[in-house]
């Protein structure tokens, strides 16, 4: 007896699903291209008609189309409004060119629809994220207490990291009845500090978590960009005299804006003498806090009660996966622990019950696969070789008499102005921001301005671990090519 399968058809075509591994090879050779040709596209493209599409969108298709010919759409939409991460001169931000093997992991990982968040949903996606959290907290040198639960989770990026990580700090220190009664009725009048230099997510968490923005007090940071210790310590005495409850204290491991490291030792004592949680938001520079050039500025970390980090920056991992690490992962179980009658209780690995997410996206075969490609050493050598980079931007703007360096990068960032010109149509600031705009419109460098106290500088920040040297002369070279042409149009 044999029985046959009837196809379902779909708009008059009984093959919709067919051709997968023409259109995929032709996206991953596309891929290719654009990984080891980017400079044959510009650093940024932006067409003020693709903005005005923004406002006027195309109906919704009623009838279907040839995937091929969906998917050349698609490429050729794609690169009429580019952001090139994986050109050597771009140097906006923290967006990375990603690893190849990374791109292939998170591929699988879809493709395959598996997901972390249920064992029975996926046993080795379980398997597989769990050892990727260890591997990330031994690379980071941030030490831990795993058992049968793991140590953190990973999340859609740092912000969700962060949030994660204050409502396991207000549960933590207010008491965990504060889960099911809220903070309505409640006396408490919590407070958490963090330097104004410390990330926007913060305080949107605090709004999230019905904390409400105002609990968060944004200390002083001195000329290093580091949180002043004396305006925090006043600031927390201040509060408790006034009946506030001091219950997290969150140090800033890279500044977004210079690369700046609080001093990650000083708070955590200061956290335990005021009873605080002590987070460390190190989204942007976690990465760093154990390789030998930068070691020094991360002393403390160890001590935090849990840290962000954020993969997708300088581990060069795809956009959309973050991590919080955590010293016992069974009070972060407790923190996000629920379940429905539909959802039988099998005593499994769960890890959707150690974060808001239920069913999520299993972005970490990716940076799995990385580490297993590189080691650790290998991914030491690419920071390191960013760091050296950056230094050296540095040291040319130190070099120049025209040129002026804000501080010292501690990681790859680096910020400097144009310090002296003969251009006097403009102020130094316009000046600044005027060469930027030049530069970036010119399609083959991207960077961006920073506004550090009232001063513009600019902020280049080294993304890509294939730029070179030679890709920073060009970005100088650049910058007073653009002055002279405002030096001759004025």
């Amino acid at each position: 007896m044999t029985t046959e399968t009837t196809a379902l058809t779909v708009n008059g075509n009984k093959d919709f699903q067919s051709n997968f591994m023409e259109n995929g090879l032709k996206i991953l050779r596309f891929l290719e291209t654009a990984y080891h040709h980017s400079e044959t596209y510009p650093v940024l493209s932006s067409p003020l008609e693709l903005k005005q599409k923004l406002l006027n969108p195309d109906q919704l298709p009623q009838e279907g189309d040839e995937s091929s010919k969906i998917v050349d759409e698609a490429i050729q939409a794609i690169f009429t409004g580019y952001c090139n991460v994986s050109h050597p001169q771009y140097y906006g931000y923290i967006s990375p060119k990603p690893l190849p093997i990374s791109v292939l992991g998170d591929l699988l990982a879809e493709g395959l629809n598996q997901t972390p968040g249920a064992w029975r949903a996926g046993p080795a996606a379980t398997v597989i994220e769990t050892e990727t959290l260890r591997w990330l907290s031994q690379f980071i040198g941030y030490e831990d207490e795993f058992d049968k639960i793991p140590n953190g989770i990973f999340t859609s990026g740092g912000s969700m990291a962060n949030a994660s990580a204050l409502k396991l700090a207000r549960d933590t220190i207010i008491g965990r009845k504060v889960q099911d009664e809220g903070l309505v009725d409640s006396s408490f009048k919590p407070t958490v500090y963090m330097s104004q230099e410390g990330h926007f997510s913060i305080w949107k968490a605090l709004d999230f978590l019905g904390l409400g923005r105002n609990c968060l007090r944004r200390i002083e940071v001195g000329e290093d960009a580091r949180i002043d210790i004396n305006k925090l310590e006043e600031q927390v005495q201040k509060d408790r005299k006034m009946g506030y409850k001091p219950i997290c204290l969150v140090g800033t491991g890279g500044t977004s804006a210079t690369g700046t490291v609080d001093p990650l030792d000083s708070l955590a004592q200061i956290a335990k003498e005021y009873g605080m949680w002590f987070h460390v938001d190190a989204a942007a520079g976690g990465v760093f806090a154990n390789i030998p050039e930068t070691r020094q500025y991360f002393k403390g970390i160890n001590l935090a009660d849990s840290v962000t980090l954020d993969p997708c920056k300088w581990l060069f991992v795809p956009f959309g996966i973050g991590c919080l690490l955590t010293k016992n992962g069974s009070e972060l179980l407790k923190s996000f622990q629920a379940s429905s009658h539909y959802w039988e209780d099998l005593s499994e690995p769960d890890l959707f019950q150690m974060g808001f997410p239920g069913t999520r996206q299993w972005r970490s075969l990716g940076l799995w696969m990385a580490f297993k490609h590189l080691g650790s050493q290998g991914y030491c050598q690419l920071l390191s070789h960013t760091l050296s980079v950056a230094g050296y931007l540095a040291e040319t703007v130190k070099a120049h008499p025209d040129l002026e360096l804000l501080q010292e990068p501690t990681l790859p960032v680096c910020c400097f102005r144009i310090a002296n010109t003969t251009q006097h149509s403009f102020s130094l600031d316009q000046v600044n921001h005027l060469v930027q705009q030049l530069g970036v419109e010119k399609g083959n460098h991207y960077f961006t301005i920073l506004d550090w106290r009232g001063t513009n500088f600019f902020r280049v920040s080294i993304n890509n671990f294939q730029t070179q040297t030679q890709h920073i002369d060009s970005l100088i070279e650049t910058i007073f090519s653009q002055l002279n042409s405002l030096n001759l149009n004025h």
